[in-house]
């Protein structure tokens, strides 16, 4: 994974791009010294969105099973995921 500054990162968006999505590289656009984004290939996107909803699948499915339902925030909070 690579990591570069937003103003590189403008200069160079189609190079970025190009590599997200032929080389399946990430890169980490970094705003203020901080990581702000980062920029994957499509298909990755479509491979991390299904693995998500897999897993809510799963939670869900659980909570059927026990008789409860998970909140949508319980389960983010469960995750460490932020809503």
């Amino acid at each position: 994974m690579k990591a570069m500054r937003l103003a590189d990162a403008k200069a160079k968006l189609s190079q970025v791009v190009t590599d997200a999505e032929y080389k399946k590289e990430r890169t980490v656009i970094s705003k203020h010294n901080r990581p702000a984004a980062v920029v994957i290939g499509y298909e990755e996107y479509k491979r991390l969105e299904t693995l998500e909803d897999m897993h809510e699948s799963r939670l869900l499915e659980e909570s059927l099973k026990k008789g409860k339902f998970v909140s949508l925030e319980d389960a983010a909070k469960r995750l460490n995921f932020e809503l």
